[in-house]
Parts: C-alpha cells; sequence; structure tokens
C-alpha cells in the first residue's frame, strides 16, 4: 500500500482525470490519505461522470434541507451516500441520463444538473400550454409555484450527453425533450436556447418518450406510438403503431433493449381513498408489468405492417423505470443487480396527495421470472414534492 501511496501527485491527477465513472471517482478518494488529498482537489470533476449503475435519488428531507445535502442509495453496495447539493434545496428533480438531473425550483426555474460535477446547465423557463380553444392560458389560473411544478413537466429525454468532451463547452446539437403540461404534450429546446419549442401532434396524453435509433418516439396513454421529426425549428410527430392490449389509465414506458423498442405496461392494484381521506399507506401500488415489442416487415408502408410480440423476460437485462428516462442496463456488468428484473419508483402523482407524507412507498424490483415483487431500498423516503428518483 506504501507504493501505492508514493505516487506522485501528477501521476494521480492523470489517472483520476481519466476516469469515466462517478463511482470509481468516489473509490479512488478511498484508496489512502494521499489518494483523497487528489480527490478533494479534483471534486468536483472537470467533466460531468455518470454513475456506474443507477443511484436512487432519495426525497429532501427536513434537515437535510438545513445542511443542503441529498442522499443517493447506491444499488451496488446499498449503502446511502450525502452528498452536499445546496443547488437542490426545494427543487423538483426527474432523472434524464448520463448522470443529469432536471430540476425545477417553486420559482419556475428550470436547469439540468449534474450532481456528481455540479455542472448547471440554465434551461428556458417552463413551457406552457395555451387552450387555443378557450383562449384561456394555464398560466392565468391561481395555483401556488409548487402547483405549476406539479403541473407543467413529467417526463425529460435528452438525445446525448448535453457536455462536449471534446470542446468543454456544452453542446447544442444536444436535443432535451419533455412531457409538459396538465394535456401531457411534447417540447423540446437545445442548450443556449431561450425557449421551448411545441412539437405539433394528433394526441396530447403522452406518457413516455424513449431514444430509439437516433430518433424519439413518444407513447400516449391510448397506446398510439409516434415518431418525433426534428428539423431546426419544425417538430411534427407521425403514428406509426397502435397497441390495443391495454387501458387508457394504466401507466406506459417505452425504452430500446438489445436493439428492439420495448413498451411496458404498469398494472397497479389496492384500494381507493374516501373522499377527504388520508391513509399511512400508498392506497394503490404495483402489482405487476407486462412487456411487448415492437416489430415490422423490411419495407414499412403503413402503420399496419407493425405488430406486437409479447416478451417473457428481459434476459441478462435490468429495467429502470419511474420519474427518469426509462432504461434497460446489462446486468452483468456488476453484480448486486437483478437480471431479468424492472426497477421502479413511486411515479403515481395523482394518489401523492392523498398519503400522509407524499410519494415514494409504490417502490420495489419486479422479477419477470417468478412474478415476486421485493424492495430494493429497504429505508422510508417521501416526499409531496419529489420522492425518489433514478439518477441514470
Amino acid at each position: 500500500m506504501s507504493k501505492w501511496a508514493d505516487l506522485p501527485h501528477d501521476i494521480l491527477v492523470e489517472i483520476i482525470r481519466r476516469l469515466s465513472i462517478y463511482d470509481d471517482f468516489v473509490i479512488f478518494g478511498a484508496v489512502c490519505k494521499s489518494w483523497l488529498s487528489v480527490y478533494s482537489l479534483e471534486n468536483p470533476p472537470l467533466s460531468p461522470l455518470s454513475p456506474r449503475c443507477p443511484w436512487l435519488l432519495l426525497a429532501e428531507e427536513n434537515e437535510q434541507s438545513i445542511k443542503e445535502s441529498r442522499g443517493f442509495f447506491n444499488l451496488i453496495d446499498s449503502k446511502v451516500y450525502n452528498f452536499k447539493l445546496p443547488e437542490l434545496v426545494g427543487k423538483k428533480c426527474f432523472g434524464t441520463s448520463y448522470g443529469w438531473l432536471l430540476s425545477i425550483g417553486t420559482d419556475f426555474e428550470m436547469n439540468l444538473f449534474h450532481p456528481f460535477s455540479k455542472h448547471l446547465l440554465s434551461l428556458p423557463p417552463q413551457p406552457y400550454f395555451s387552450d387555443s380553444d378557450s383562449e384561456v392560458d394555464d398560466r392565468n389560473f391561481e395555483l401556488d409555484p409548487i402547483d405549476y411544478t406539479d403541473i407543467y413537466v413529467y417526463k425529460c429525454v435528452l438525445s446525448r450527453n448535453p457536455w462536449n468532451f471534446v470542446t468543454h463547452e456544452y453542446d447544442c446539437d444536444c436535443i432535451i425533450m419533455v412531457i409538459y403540461s396538465n394535456y401531457h404534450t411534447l417540447a423540446f429546446t437545445r442548450p443556449g436556447n431561450k425557449a421551448w419549442i411545441n412539437i405539433t401532434s394528433q394526441s396530447r396524453c403522452f406518457d413516455d418518450i424513449a431514444l430509439y435509433k437516433g430518433k424519439f418516439y413518444a407513447i400516449d396513454c391510448h397506446g398510439k406510438v409516434f415518431v418525433c421529426h426534428i428539423n431546426d425549428d419544425i417538430a411534427f410527430t407521425e403514428p406509426i403503431a397502435f397497441y390495443n392490449g391495454t387501458e387508457d389509465f394504466i401507466p406506459k414506458y417505452i425504452v430500446e433493449s438489445s436493439g428492439d423498442l420495448l413498451l411496458i405496461s404498469r398494472r397497479r392494484g389496492g384500494s381507493y381513498l374516501l373522499e377527504e381521506e388520508l391513509i399511512e399507506d400508498n392506497p394503490i401500488v404495483t402489482i405487476g408489468f407486462t412487456i411487448v415489442k415492437l416489430e415490422c416487415s423490411t419495407e414499412v408502408r403503413s402503420k399496419d405492417e407493425y405488430k406486437w410480440v409479447n416478451v417473457d423476460g428481459l434476459g441478462d437485462q435490468a429495467l429502470f423505470v419511474g420519474g427518469n428516462s426509462s432504461v434497460c442496463l446489462s446486468a452483468s456488468r456488476l453484480n448486486g443487480w437483478k437480471a431479468n428484473g424492472i426497477y421502479f419508483t413511486d411515479d403515481n402523482r395523482e394518489f401523492h396527495h392523498w398519503t400522509l407524507n407524499g410519494g415514494g412507498y409504490d417502490m420495489g424490483v419486479f422479477s419477470l421470472e417468478d412474478g415476486s415483487i421485493k424492495q430494493h431500498y429497504q429505508g422510508k423516503s417521501l416526499s409531496y414534492f419529489s420522492p425518489p428518483i433514478w439518477n441514470i
């Protein structure tokens, strides 16, 4: 160990600057005192690093608000790591990708924030939807700021890492797409843009977005799948398929897995609430998932040439869904993950205000092998405003 501790400072700096995974960055600082000193100097790193596997960003707690820290649960070692993050105090967070979070404050400010490198990219103010039929601007309704953040954004997906590792600048070609408004419509922007751009579509009530083979795909609550065409400031959707094996009220996710586009339906069950009644546990909890994949002929001429095929398992893959970009990852890369499983967080926002402590009850990992559900986080992490999400 003494030989490792005696490595010159310049060499240690070169080593740490070549790390690409944040978990390795943390482990680097734990080797010995001399390595810890370099870790402290280089923390945060020059470039945003992604976690090796999704970390669970826990809900903000009262005592943590004072300390300006947030807890992250690591699935690999089942430990909670606390980081000083004043940038997230009082913010509602959504998971995107490449380690970035979308944060929204009660002041309507929106940012892409990387909690491990502290990089912060300011985004245009929250998009809003104006109902052209009634000519009423939704922002005229008398709501508290916290209500706006609950209504206006539901999902955020990135086309690529917004940080360019070559130029060490933000990548203006990165597309940041969101599902927003109480109509669940689509909009996008890019780093440096001054406003959000609406995406014209035949549908409104979108549940999820996925990047698949270089294009954005979106699914609405009815089971219709659309491909998004974006050309500079002009954007529209084109319907390509329809899945009629689900109900409108069943949450749906889409994700790329091993070259396929998967549609995941989340089944919930439980007791419904009486009017004005609050209970300690979430009344509606996840009881299972079903998966289908989209297949098509070599030359697709109409949406009727697409077909849905049942998927019984994910093989080596593990799926992460909730208030984040849905993602499928290889479970064999590290020990500690459950292959052929779906890791989920509580994104049933309609029921968060009916529980005594908000959302965060309905979390776990669903086994596609035997249909069992187990907890991935044994503690309690609850919030009306910003319950736990995956940081991917």
